[in-house]
């Protein structure tokens, strides 16, 4: 019997001790939602049922969107409410989640300090708070974690200095906080961190040195220190603790001395990026041993000496930055061999020599190519169609000569051409541009700069609707403007300034719809100026001077608001300047000199609210400076010599203080004709 009793006695008490769990649990979970709740209550989104249908004491707290909960205890263990566009406070209830281990609320609005009571999620692991506008100090309370292994703080507005009490998070392993307005020196403590893999403190405004003992973090993968106010220098030891470091990124800081041999001993190295810095000497040879390298930048420096043969065994390089130093020499051939590179730039050295004949075979990958300004000669390939996914190609200002290769019209990625400033040429029929005709998603080209020597072809008007920018200046263009230009819909910037242009601006140009500026100076251009340019509704920049344009300047330019930079000086212009012109309230520069436009000075002008430089002279205009020029308060330089302009100087002209003080006036009297002349003299 009593062992009967026993036997039910025992099945009873699990019952009741389970009742009892489950009892304990309910008023558990209901703190958890209640913290919740709150911080629901504290919150808003640009959806405002996001979290209305999902966060209801209606459904069981583990079910809501977000939440995820323990199988054990049935508490709320991870809160990820990130980028659901949320903005307002975190309430202090938060910290009422004990059972917390993760914590993502990144990518939203949220605003304000961090509250003191999260110092109680005891459990914590991981925080994010990325992406927020978050103010104030680092909060010092987040030391008081002792399990915390993750701590995403970036992209806030976080100021003053890191507290160096985060050293007590022993258990840390990713550590960033970049992008934010963080000042001060780096902790020396940080360096206690010894299971630290990701420090990220780039984009503060960090100074003092890197403090040394941070390199002898053995398990560091990732250092990233970019745009700070970094000094002093790297230690030639850099890498003698570092076995595991996979990236290095100190670009845009103040750090000088060398780059250290050294750094050869971190195997696993695949970012180096030491750009924009102080750094002097040569690059060391021994970079060519980090062979899982596949980014390595040292651009923007004061590099010097030949760029070393042995870069080129890095073959698994994706990225090579050497521009803006001061390398001499030729270009090692290996470099040109590296069959994963996407990006090679050059620009702003001092190299010279030629570029191999067969460039392009090696470089199937390659999609980036920066040789500019530098003294780099011979011939340019035409095997360089062989890099058949290049989308820019940047060779200006070197000494490239011969023709201009047809077979980029293969390059069907293409989308920026430089080949300004060289030596090249073409036939007379500048059949490259013909061909470049076939890279559909070319925005920009230009081949200003050279001796081409050529007539424009009407096939320019088959350039795709991808085309923006057309740069043609300076390079002996020969012929008229094409009709088939109006084609060009899509161009915004058209320049072919200082050539050998003849005949009329084709009525066509109306069709340049997107045309925001348009420059012809210095050609041998005539007749009337079209009324067709009247139809460039985004026109902000038109430059005619120099040419032998005659007529009457079109009224119709008034019409014209966009306008900001008017030149049609140095012209066969006559008649009188248009009234409509002071509908150009956005102008900023105006000049008509040097034609022989007669007549008074349009009170109108004074309409001009914004001009800043204004070029009357050298014309016919006669009667009285209109009193309304006194109201241009913004005018620098005015210039209204060689006219026949009498009468005095407008008392309203004292009102220009801007043109007191950078101009110099001067009047005389020719008494025997009993008028007063005046001039005005701009100084340049």
């Amino acid at each position: 019997m009593g062992r009967s009793c026993n036997l039910l006695f025992a099945p009873a008490l699990l019952i009741l001790l389970h009742l009892h769990s489950s009892i304990a649990n309910f008023r558990n979970i209901n703190t958890d939602e209640t913290a919740l709740l709150a911080l629901k209550s504290h919150i808003s989104s640009f959806d405002p049922n996001i979290l209305a249908r999902n966060w209801s004491s209606s459904s069981p707290v583990c079910s809501w969107f977000g939440i995820t909960c323990g199988s054990r205890h049935y508490r709320v263990t991870a809160l990820d409410i990130s980028s659901m566009q949320l903005h307002g406070n975190i309430p202090p209830h938060l910290g009422n989640l004990s059972f917390l281990v993760s914590l993502d609320i990144s990518d939203n609005y949220f605003r304000g300090d961090l509250p003191l009571e999260l110092a109680h999620l005891q459990r914590l692991k991981l925080i994010n708070v990325t992406g927020n506008n978050f103010t104030g100090s680092i909060p010092s309370f987040l030391s008081f974690l002792p399990n915390l292994q993750y701590m995403y703080l970036s992209n806030n507005q976080f100021s003053g200095k890191i507290p160096p009490s985060l050293s007590n998070l022993t258990m840390l392993k990713v550590l960033r906080l970049h992008s934010n307005f963080l000042e001060g020196e780096i902790p020396l403590e940080l360096s206690d961190l010894r299971y630290m893999t990701f420090l990220d403190l780039s984009f503060n405004q960090l100074t003092g040195s890197i403090p040394s003992s941070i390199y002898n973090i053995s398990r560091m993968e990732k250092i990233g220190l970019t745009y700070n106010n970094l000094t002093g220098k790297l230690p030639t030891t850099l890498c003698d603790h570092l076995p595991n470091l996979e990236q290095l990124s100190i670009s845009f800081n103040y750090l000088d001395g060398i780059i250290p041999p050294n750094i050869e001993k971190c195997t696993k190295l695949q970012l180096l990026s030491l750009s924009e810095n102080d750094f002097t000497g040569t690059v060391p040879r021994e970079l060519g041993n980090l062979t899982a390298l596949t980014e390595l930048y040292l651009g923007g420096l004061h590099l010097e000496g030949e760029i070393p043969a042995e870069l080129g065994n890095l073959k698994k390089l994706q990225y090579l930055g050497l521009d803006i130093n001061e390398f001499t020499g030729s270009v090692p051939g290996s470099i040109f061999n590296m069959s994963l590179l996407q990006i090679l730039s050059l620009r702003e050295n001092r190299l010279s020599g030629t570029l191999p004949s067969d460039l392009g075979h090696g470089l199937p990958s390659l999609e980036e190519l920066y040789c500019g300004s530098n003294n780099l000669s011979g011939f340019f390939s035409a095997s360089i169609s062989n890099s058949s996914r290049l989308r820019i190609l940047d060779l200006p200002f070197n000494s490239f000569t011969g023709l201009i290769p047809e077979s980029l019209g293969n390059l069907e990625y293409l989308e920026f051409l430089d080949l300004g400033a060289n030596n090249f040429v073409s036939d007379s029929a500048l059949s490259f541009l013909t061909s470049l005709t076939n890279c559909r998603k070319l925005k920009a080209v230009s081949f200003a700069l050279n001796p081409l020597d050529g007539v424009l072809p009407a096939s320019v008007g088959n350039f795709s609707d991808s085309l923006q920018a057309f740069e043609g200046h300076s390079c002996k263009l020969k012929g008229i403007i094409p009709e088939e230009i109006g084609n060009l819909t899509k161009v915004t910037k058209m320049n072919l300034f200082n050539n050998e242009l003849t005949g009329h601006i084709p009525n066509t140009v109306q069709g340049m719809l997107n045309l925001q500026e348009l420059y012809l100076p210095r050609n041998k251009l005539v007749g009337i100026i079209p009324d067709a340019i009247c139809n460039l509704k985004n026109l902000g920049a038109l430059h005619l001077s120099e040419n032998q344009f005659s007529g009457s300047v079109p009224p119709c330019l008034g019409n014209v608001t966009s306008l900001r930079y008017l030149y049609l000086d140095n012209n066969r212009l006559n008649r009188s300047i248009p009234t409509s012109l002071g509908s150009l309230q956005d102008l900023i520069e105006f000049d008509i000199s040097s034609n022989l436009l007669n007549g008074e000075i349009p009170m109108e002008i004074g309409n001009l609210k914004v001009v800043t430089f204004v070029d009357l002279s050298e014309n016919n205009f006669n009667g009285k400076i209109p009193n309304t020029l006194g109201g241009l308060d913004r005018l620098i330089n005015l210039s209204l010599a060689h006219n026949r302009l009498d009468g005095p100087i407008p008392v309203s002209f004292g009102k220009m203080l801007g043109l007191w003080r950078d101009s110099h006036w001067w009047s005389f009297c020719k008494c025997h004709r009993a008028i007063f002349l005046v001039q005005l003299w701009t100084l340049w």
